[in-house]
């Protein structure tokens, strides 16, 4: 079996009617949150309850992100035949400012999200090699996951229900923004009290506009996942669960291949 037969493939497309797409993109997005919403349970559980007591939510976590925000969302992307641009074929001297300028934004925005958590740098560049990268490969899946659910799918199925015009554009990325903002209602902590809530789904939500420019913009969604990478490094470094041993590494990376190949395999093969 050649690796591209893993990746390569073809679904059957269909034109949905306004309904179709947008009842499926509401349970899409309940999918999601109620997944985030049992897995941050059982992680909350973990932290808060019976000493001892460690309910898996890392796999139903992983789970969710394979199933629901990678799967899903790159299924129903072939299939309503959405735009997903990866690079664009031709890279001008406007495409590198903007990355630049985003990327600076990145940065700018993840070192003032880990000084707020008491971290710098400098205290980064102290701890061990293992300890500093532990945190990209925990976030590995759940960057795909992010990139092909909000901007591979949400945003140009949003744009398609709004028409092509400047102004549904604008819309489309900021609807795309609320909603990824309002998922953060599955964190436990912030349904704590009311003013974490509201300031969790203000930042993330303009976190999510920046994106969504960028990606109509530069139609990049491999910048645009790379990105997302390196801002959410910034904000989870500090945040000791996000160091677990190198063992648990592969985790989120396993259950994915086991998700897609049942996809691939079981599903799209017979469909063909």
């Amino acid at each position: 079996m050649a690796i591209k037969q893993l990746f390569n493939y073809s679904v059957e497309t269909e034109a949905p009617t306004r309904k179709r797409m947008v009842t499926t993109m509401l349970l899409v997005w309940l999918a999601w949150f109620f997944v985030n919403l049992g897995a941050n349970g059982l992680f909350y559980i973990s932290l808060h309850g019976r000493p001892g007591a460690r309910p898996p939510g890392e796999i139903l976590y992983f789970l969710g992100v394979s199933v629901v925000g990678i799967v899903v969302a790159l299924h129903l992307s072939k299939k309503w035949n959405l735009e997903m641009p990866i690079l664009p074929e031709k890279r001008g001297l406007g495409f590198w400012i903007g990355t630049t300028v985003f990327l600076a934004l990145a940065v700018f925005l993840g070192l003032n999200a880990m000084t707020e958590q008491g971290m710098t740098l400098a205290d980064v560049a102290q701890r061990s090699p293992v300890w500093i990268i532990a945190p990209v490969f925990v976030l590995g899946p759940t960057m795909l996951a992010y990139t092909l659910l909000w901007y591979g799918f949400y945003l140009p199925g949003i744009r398609r229900l709004l028409g092509d015009s400047k102004a549904a554009t604008a819309l489309a990325i900021i609807l795309t923004a609320v909603i990824y903002g309002v998922y953060h209602l599955a964190s436990i902590d912030e349904l704590m009290t009311l003013p974490a809530m509201l300031n969790e789904i203000f930042i993330t939500s303009i976190i999510g506009v920046a994106f969504g420019t960028y990606v109509v913009l530069a139609r990049s969604l491999l910048v645009a996942f790379l990105v997302n990478w390196l801002i959410n490094w910034f904000v989870f470094t500090p945040v000791e669960t996000f160091h677990p041993s190198a063992a648990l590494w592969p985790l989120g990376y396993i259950i994915l291949a086991v998700v897609w190949l049942a996809y691939r395999f079981l599903w799209v093969e017979k469909k063909q």
